[in-house]
């Protein structure tokens, strides 16, 4: 992009005006564009495009790469006498600045804001003979500068004295054994059955759970008179040889109490 400059100050009769290119000039990240007239105050516009500027930059803290330098650049169309045109680019930079301090409250600490030197109306970004384009003239740039933020490193975790994880067991037995052949393992004998389970599987076709208690009761306290009429009702639920061996507990829980 070419840039119409003019050949010095009140000079409009210059014959050849000079271009100077924009090509070589840092690009801003945000242009504060079309200030009033004469005016360094922020209009609903500018004031909202400040507010999310500075959301932005609170964002960016939540981020590896956080806007840590902001820098402010003001500048002004070619209307108006030069010096004044540059107090007056100082000024709107520095409504700029007011606005995001009063934004970036919390952050201030860590977000550094620098407002340059204006250049008044030397660095027009649009044809100043059109109002379109001294309004874009009119303008605020906005330079940022990011760091970089290391993800801190995840605390190491002490190993427990007892933790034997790491440890890996030796390939084979350091002590070798040979079980000496005079000694016999000695043969289990058989299962004992408990009494409670033994009656239990001789009474299991009795139907009546009463009847179940009085002949396990009669067993277990000997009371062998009693068993016997207890057959009498069970009647056929109960096989010969079950009444036999019931019979046989009675005797010995008879002889040998069960206490």
């Amino acid at each position: 992009m070419y840039i119409w400059e003019r050949g010095g100050l009140g000079d409009n009769t210059s014959s050849e005006p000079k271009r100077i290119t924009l090509a070589m000039r840092p690009k801003p990240f945000l242009k504060l564009d079309r200030f009033k007239f004469n005016k360094a105050s922020l209009t609903d516009r500018l004031r909202g495009m400040v507010d999310n500027f500075g959301n932005t930059v609170i964002r960016s803290w939540n981020s590896t790469r956080p806007i840590e330098v902001i820098r402010l650049t003001g500048h002004t169309d070619s209307t108006g006498e030069e010096k004044y045109n540059v107090g007056l680019g100082d000024r709107r930079a520095q409504v700029v600045e007011a606005a995001l301090k009063d934004k970036l409250k919390g952050l201030l600490a860590r977000v550094k804001i620098v407002v340059k030197p204006s250049p008044g109306e030397t660095q027009p970004t649009a044809d100043d003979r059109t109002s379109d384009g001294r309004d874009r003239n009119r303008r605020v740039e906005v330079f940022i500068e990011t760091g970089v933020l290391t993800p801190p490193t995840p605390p190491t975790k002490r190993k427990s004295i007892w933790d034997f994880s790491d440890l890996t067991p030796p390939e084979e037995s350091v002590i070798r054994t040979k079980p000496d052949s005079i000694f016999q393992p000695i043969p289990l004998g058989p299962k004992a059955t408990s009494l409670e389970v033994l009656l239990d599987e001789l009474l299991s076709g009795v139907s009546s759970r009463w009847l179940r208690r009085k002949i396990r009761n009669a067993v277990l306290s000997g009371a062998c008179a009693l068993l016997e009429v207890l057959f009498t009702q069970a009647g056929g639920q109960l096989r010969e040889k079950d009444k036999e061996e019931l019979g046989k507990q009675c005797l010995r829980a008879a002889k040998d109490p069960i206490t």
